[in-house]
């Protein structure tokens, strides 16, 4: 096409080729332009304002399947530190070497029924049924085994 036919053409040819040269894409979407790299982020720390945590030790934690007055006590503490608090998740996470279904009852056997013991107490105390939920972690270096309950939301605005 020569330039006579549009002038449009003309004025954008040159301004392509200067693209052209200096590396840029001729037609660059906004979103196309590289990104220079930042410095990596450090991880955030919890925010204390969105969660309660409560790590209670195995040992004296159970009287056969039922919460011992000490875990009722230390569980009815997370719950008052959750106050203001709309629970979005309620985690029961036991952790370290525990003996799942062992049937003796021994500190660290951990049966169904002694999670239902741990759930139940937590919706007694108003935290949504719906929203406990139950995570084992497995670890080789934990020597003694604990139960960790999290209460994870956003801050309430009544």
């Amino acid at each position: 096409m020569s330039c006579l036919r549009t002038r449009r053409l003309c004025f954008l040819a040159p301004l392509a080729v200067a693209l052209a040269l200096a590396g840029a894409p001729l037609h660059a979407a906004p979103g196309d332009q590289p990104v220079k790299p930042g410095l990596p982020q450090a991880p955030q720390p919890e925010d204390k304002s969105r969660s309660r945590t409560a790590s209670l030790p195995a040992k004296g934690l159970f009287v056969g399947d039922k919460l011992s007055d000490g875990a009722k006590a230390r569980l009815t503490d997370l719950v008052l530190e959750a106050l203001g608090l709309n629970v979005e998740v309620a985690l029961v996470v036991p952790v370290g070497p525990w003996q799942i279904d062992g049937g003796t009852h021994a500190d660290n056997d951990l049966t169904q029924a002694r999670l239902s013991a741990v759930r139940r107490f937590l919706a007694e105390r108003g935290v949504d049924p719906k929203r406990i939920y139950v995570e084992s972690r497995t670890d080789a270096k934990v020597k003694e085994p604990r139960l960790d309950v999290q209460l994870v939301g956003k801050p309430g605005g009544d």
